[in-house]
């Protein structure tokens, strides 16, 4: 004679397995969430970070800038000390060959 598994013990195995299947699909979802979560506060640091980075990139382009028309002034104020330096040496010359020229007289 067979013996016959009853259908009792048949879903009563199976409801178990399941059980633990879901209580394990559970327990994944759960780390899977804390694992979602570390990631969108990285990723909002990050975020922070990038923006702080923007901001700083900012305020050094407007220093460059600053220092570029800084410059410029400074370039102009040079150009016109040496126009200067160049007319009085012009006048120098000048003295000199009068001073020169009386001294032959």
């Amino acid at each position: 004679m067979k013996k016959r598994i009853s259908s009792k013990k048949v879903n009563s195995e199976s409801k178990s397995a399941l059980s633990s299947a879901i209580k394990d699909l559970g327990e994944e979802i759960k780390k899977l969430n804390g694992e979602k979560m570390q990631l969108k506060k990285s990723l909002g640091n990050t975020n922070e970070g990038i923006d702080q980075d923007h901001r700083q990139q900012k305020e050094l382009q407007e220093k460059i800038a600053g220092l570029i028309e800084k410059e410029a002034h400074l370039n102009k104020k040079k150009k016109d000390l040496e126009m200067k330096m160049d007319s009085i040496s012009d006048k120098v010359g000048k003295i000199s060959k009068i001073k020169s020229e009386m001294g032959d007289i």
